[in-house]
């Protein structure tokens, strides 16, 4: 009987365990160097420098990784509904202000979902391109697909003690044709711009066109879940 029990007891942990969720750890608050932020068992993958909130001094921001894939259900489609279950390591976005006098880094912002994993990207392979800092404008790009082939670009701003999307690019096209369509939105003047055609044929074959936003108000970090999760026009995805 006591072997009877022991099995049942020894099931159900390994039950627990394999339905416990994960985890993110929290990112430090302050530090004076970048490997200061770094989790145990995360590593940076990506990070850059440069004016965020157009104080003159070098910010940062820092793509981390976990250094094992987990079980993770990921939102696609409507922002709130996590419907796709998806082994990957998880990723973290994490900004850092930099204080002139002491040359202190402060965490602004610590994001745990905007980040594409390493297998978001179709045959490609990892979607994400680059992260860049211009104009006081954090700036994230990624691409995946096979034979069409998808790149999306955000630029997000730090305005009235917040991260604002102000403007962002979709590009779906097709590798052997060149057939194409190209979304680039201003969300600062609500603004669309649409051209479809062929990327081959840019000066003859395009069609140009614009069009008003409509949208309730700017979004943020906190409000725009992930890339693919705003349907921001019937069946037109961000």
């Amino acid at each position: 009987m006591k072997v009877f029990y022991f099995y049942i007891m020894m099931l159900f942990a390994q039950f627990s365990f394999a339905q416990k969720t994960f985890i993110f750890p929290k990112i430090k608050t302050q530090g004076a160097a970048v490997e200061q932020f770094i989790p145990p068992s995360w590593k940076i993958i990506d990070q850059v420098d440069g004016d965020l909130n157009n104080d003159g001094s070098a910010d940062l921001a820092v793509v981390f990784e976990y250094n094992k894939p987990i079980d993770e259900t990921r939102v696609y489609g409507d922002n709130s509904s996590a419907i796709i279950k998806e082994t990957q390591k998880p990723r973290i976005l994490a900004i850092f202000f930099k204080d002139k006098p002491t040359g202190l880094l402060s965490l602004s912002i610590q994001n745990n979902d905007f980040i594409l994993r390493s297998e978001e990207g179709g045959k490609l392979g990892d979607p994400l391109q680059q992260i860049a800092i211009k104009d006081q404008q954090l700036y994230l790009r990624f691409q995946g697909g096979s034979e069409w082939r998808w790149e999306l670009g955000y630029t997000f701003k730090f305005e009235n003690k917040d991260w604002f999307l102000t403007s962002a690019i979709n590009l779906y096209f097709n590798q052997n044709t060149g057939d194409m369509t190209e979304r680039v939105y201003d969300f600062k003047t609500r603004e669309l711009f649409t051209t479809v055609g062929n990327l081959h044929r840019r000066d003859i074959a395009n069609h140009k066109t614009s069009e008003v936003l409509y949208f309730s108000q700017l979004r943020t970090f906190k409000t725009f879940k992930k890339p693919w999760a705003w349907e921001i026009m019937p069946n037109v995805y961000l």
